[in-house]
């Protein structure tokens, strides 16, 4: 999870201030979309105007607004389609990882994370300097929580833990300190500090390892 400021309680999940009915309306948003990501990309947040946005999109201001209320509106929208595609492109990792060694799905998972943040400079940069709202918070965390369950799940099936609170919250604590660690990467180093990233697989690997011996773990 990312801790930070949350938006005003007025813009939508999704940051649209109305859905595009339209064909012709939809293209718009998403050249609104599109051009924001480049211009976040390309300069971060404090780079991202209304006005540099619609000059890109090739649209005027007033159709921007037609659509987001605001800056904060727009990073919403682009955060929601960030974190969407973030974690189908994770859950679809796990997947692909469940029949590896545990300790390999970590850095699997770490991996995929390091190039995600990679490719999407734009998106770090809402993260890191904490432009996301209650809600997507809450998401964040919520997408964080769901590679826990795919780690356990895994780590039940295939090491004979018990199912339970405990290791819940062991997996849990796992994943959320990794999220941290790489957000210190890349804080540390535009393209994520390797040092960094590869403490982080150190640091979660130790940690489940000494979980999968603790009796609590086992049956």
């Amino acid at each position: 999870m990312t801790p930070g400021k949350t938006g005003a309680a007025r813009v939508p999940a999704d940051g649209l201030r109305r859905a595009p009915q339209q064909a012709r309306s939809r293209a718009r948003v998403e050249a609104i979309l599109s051009a924001a990501r480049q211009i976040l990309d390309a300069g971060g947040v404090e780079n991202l105007t209304i006005r540099k946005v619609a000059d890109r999109a090739g649209v005027p201001t007033g159709t921007v607004y037609q659509f987001f209320e605001d800056k904060s509106a727009l990073l919403t929208a682009v955060a929601r389609r960030y974190m969407d595609a973030s974690a189908a492109a994770i859950n679809a990792l796990v997947e692909q990882a469940s029949t590896a060694p545990w300790p390999e799905l970590i850095d699997n998972v770490i991996d995929g994370y390091v190039e995600l943040y990679r490719r999407n400079p734009g998106y770090l940069a809402i993260r890191t300097g904490r432009h996301l709202t209650a809600e997507l918070l809450a998401s964040d965390a919520a997408d964080n929580d769901g590679i826990a369950d795919g780690l356990r799940h895994i780590l039940v099936a295939r090491e004979g833990l018990v199912d339970g609170p405990a290791l819940r919250v062991a997996c849990r604590t796992g994943v959320h300190t990794v999220d941290a660690l790489l957000h210190l990467a890349f804080r540390t180093a535009p393209e994520g500090d390797p040092a960094t990233i590869a403490e982080a697989k150190r640091i979660v690997t130790l940690y489940l390892t000494e979980s999968l011996a603790d009796p609590r773990y086992r049956s």
